[in-house]
């Protein structure tokens, strides 16, 4: 019995983890603001309370490819917002900018996906998409 409410503990504390990472994660830098003035990228530093190596890493063109015990650099997630009302569009994974970072791409008329680097963070809307002129 003891052992069985070691695991529920266990995964629950998992389960808590995933959640107050990117919840009680605080803004670092100032905000990159597309060029339209349209929508914002903020960067976060996840709130780990244990060593950087005991979280898995997954790479940005496979979700599935998870590595444990690596040496992170620099972890942080990124949040799309509309910078006209606030509100959230996306969000990404939390992955080691200095393995996948660069520099934000706010996407085309095309192709209206945001990334930053090989991190994909999420769609700016149609109406700022559409008054693009590239």
């Amino acid at each position: 019995m003891i052992v069985f409410g070691l695991l529920v503990f266990y995964i629950g504390l998992w389960a808590a983890s995933q959640w107050w990472e990117k919840a009680l994660a605080i803004p670092y830098g100032d905000a990159d603001i597309s060029p339209d003035r349209c929508t914002r990228v903020q960067a976060f530093r996840p709130y780990w309370l244990l060593p950087n190596s005991f979280h898995p890493q997954f790479h940005p063109d496979d979700p599935q490819d998870r590595s444990w015990f690596i040496s992170w650099g620099g972890p942080a997630f990124f949040r799309l917002y509309d910078n006209r009302n606030g509100q959230l569009l996306g969000e990404s994974r939390i992955y080691d900018l200095t393995a996948y970072g660069a520099p934000v791409s706010w996407g085309s008329r095309d192709c209206a996906l945001v990334m930053v680097g090989l991190i994909q963070i999420g769609h700016i809307p149609r109406d700022c998409a559409r008054n693009r002129p590239y």
